[in-house]
C-alpha cells in the first residue's frame, strides 16, 4: 500500500490518494479536482471510489469533478450524505464558496468494508464534528478525516457538532487493538498510540 498526500484549496485539507499496484482510493478531494486527477493520471492509477469522511464543504466540494474526470464512486455516512447537495449544511454558504449538488453513489453504513485491489477499507462512523464524521482503515493506515489531530480533536461547535459524541467516539477510536498511523484531515501526521498517552481530549475521553 502506497499513500501520497495533496495538501488542497484554501481549506488547507489533506487529500490522500491510497494506491495497491494501479489500484487507487482518494480520500477527501476537498478542492482542485483536476490536481487530483492529473496525479492519478501520471501514476497510472485508477481510483474505485472516493471516500468523503465528513461532509464539511472543505473535504467534498472537488468530488463531483474528480468523479466526472475518473469515474470514481463518490462513498459518504447516511447522516453527512445530503451535505453533497445542501450548501447549508456542507458550510459551503457559510464560507462563502461555490457548490455543485451532487448525489452520492454508495452511503457507507458503520462497519462497512470496501475491497480495492489487495487493500480492505474499514469504515467507523465517529459522529462529533459532525454527525456523520467517519474513520476509515486500511491496514495500519487510519484515515481520521475532522475526527482525531495531533494532539486534539475536531471542533464540535460547528452545525451538527456533539462534544458528548465525540467523546464517544475517540473511546471507541482508542480502544482499537494495537497501533495505526494517523492521517488527518488536516495538519500533520501522528500514532493512536501518542494520541492514547498525551491527547487531552482522548484522555478525557477515557476519564483520565
Amino acid at each position: 500500500m502506497k499513500i501520497r498526500k495533496l495538501v488542497l484549496g484554501p481549506g488547507v485539507t489533506n487529500c490522500y490518494i491510497v494506491s495497491d499496484g494501479q489500484d487507487a482510493v482518494v480520500i477527501d478531494p476537498g478542492f482542485e479536482p483536476q490536481r487530483v486527477a492529473s496525479v492519478l493520471a501520471a501514476k497510472r492509477l485508477r481510483a474505485h471510489y472516493i471516500f468523503l469522511t465528513h461532509g464539511h464543504y472543505d473535504h467534498i466540494l472537488g468530488a463531483p469533478g474528480l468523479r466526472s474526470l475518473t469515474g470514481a464512486q463518490i462513498v459518504i455516512s447516511q447522516p453527512d450524505s445530503d451535505c453533497l447537495l445542501s450548501p447549508v449544511r456542507s458550510l459551503a454558504s457559510r464560507a462563502g464558496m461555490r457548490q455543485t449538488p451532487a448525489e452520492p453513489d454508495l452511503v457507507a453504513p458503520d462497519g462497512s468494508v470496501f475491497m480495492v485491489g489487495g487493500m480492505e477499507f474499514r469504515w467507523y462512523i465517529t459522529p462529533g464534528h459532525t454527525p456523520g464524521s467517519s474513520v476509515i482503515i486500511c491496514e495500519k493506515a487510519m484515515f481520521s478525516g475532522d475526527t482525531l489531530f495531533d494532539g486534539d480533536c475536531g471542533r464540535c461547535d460547528l452545525p451538527g457538532g456533539d462534544y458528548s459524541k465525540m467523546l464517544a467516539s475517540l473511546r471507541r477510536i482508542a480502544s482499537l487493538e494495537g497501533d495505526y498511523v494517523v492521517y488527518p484531515g488536516h495538519e500533520g501526521e501522528t500514532t493512536l498510540s501518542r494520541e492514547r498517552e498525551y491527547n487531552g481530549n482522548m484522555l478525557e475521553a477515557l476519564g483520565q
